[in-house]
């Protein structure tokens, strides 16, 4: 069946509508995408290379060596063994559950996500490994998640959790209240839990971001791209102490030798995201 042949209306799997986490998947080499997403991202990178600004597959390759960086930090040095990835998107690519376990091999993930194409794609991935769990929630309604008896069995609650919350708050609106949604996460979760926030910024590239969001929309991405300055990002922080270096442009925090090799507009940063990690007490 051919892309053009598929109506909207018959369409569940969105093989005609750009997805926000299949857009990902292409920007970080993945092939869980369809053609629309890879037609999506390309006109996005073609707009941000025009810019003369570091585009979506350099992003994606910074972010998802901090995610690495992060998770190993909380495994090994924070000794976490829980981990809830909220608006995981597709679990592929040496996600969470793969890193933490090189570290424990009994750390247990959840992932969380809404979309249904993500669900039935996670569900297969993730079918053979008996401690990363896949649930279909709105993040946005946080009860959604703390409320599900699978999640309350499969995470303890008594014991520290890490909440992850990788490339996804830039997909919620101010008027989600997505500070509102860390919040009752935070207060969830037990003493020596810790929270890992990657976010678009608008520091360094305030125009380029101002016009990647509007092309966000014009695409018709599922969650358009919310950029947000550091004081709001810092908000996502409160309640919780930041651990050293506190909060970074995503490369340079706490850079190391097991980032993925990206190139030299890697390791320069491209300086489109701040990323940081902190401590509940």
């Amino acid at each position: 069946m051919t892309q053009e042949s598929v109506s909207p209306d018959s369409d569940p799997v969105g093989v005609t509508t750009p997805n926000t986490a299949r857009v990902w998947d292409y920007q970080l080499g993945g092939k869980d995408n369809f053609a629309i997403d890879r037609q999506v991202a390309d006109q996005i990178n073609s707009a941000m290379r025009e810019m003369g600004v570091p585009d979506g597959h350099v992003v994606g390759a910074e972010n998802r060596a901090f995610l690495h960086r992060a998770v190993t930090y909380l495994a090994a040095e924070a000794g976490v063994s829980q981990f809830l990835d909220l608006g995981a998107g597709l679990p592929t690519m040496a996600n969470t559950h793969h890193i933490a376990q090189r570290v424990n091999p009994q750390a247990r993930v959840v992932y969380v996500d809404l979309d249904p194409v993500v669900s039935v794609h996670a569900n297969a991935l993730l079918a053979e490994d008996a401690r990363a769990l896949p649930v279909r929630a709105d993040l946005r309604d946080p009860d959604q998640v703390l409320g599900n008896p699978v999640v309350r069995d499969f995470l303890d609650f008594d014991k520290p959790i890490a909440v992850m919350c990788i490339a996804l708050l830039h997909c919620l609106a101010d008027e989600e209240d997505p500070f509102g949604v860390v919040r009752r996460f935070r207060d969830a979760v037990a003493p020596g839990s810790y929270l890992a926030v990657s976010q678009l910024t608008t520091e360094d590239h305030p125009k380029e971001a101002a016009r990647l969001h509007q092309l966000s929309l014009d695409v018709g991405m599922s969650t358009p791209l919310v950029p947000r300055p550091r004081a709001a990002i810092e908000r996502f922080f409160d309640g919780f102490k930041l651990v050293e270096p506190g909060l970074a442009f995503i490369n340079e925090w706490r850079p190391s030798e097991v980032d993925v090799e990206v190139g030299e507009a890697q390791r320069a940063g491209a300086r489109w995201f701040l990323a940081g990690v902190g401590r509940k007490d």
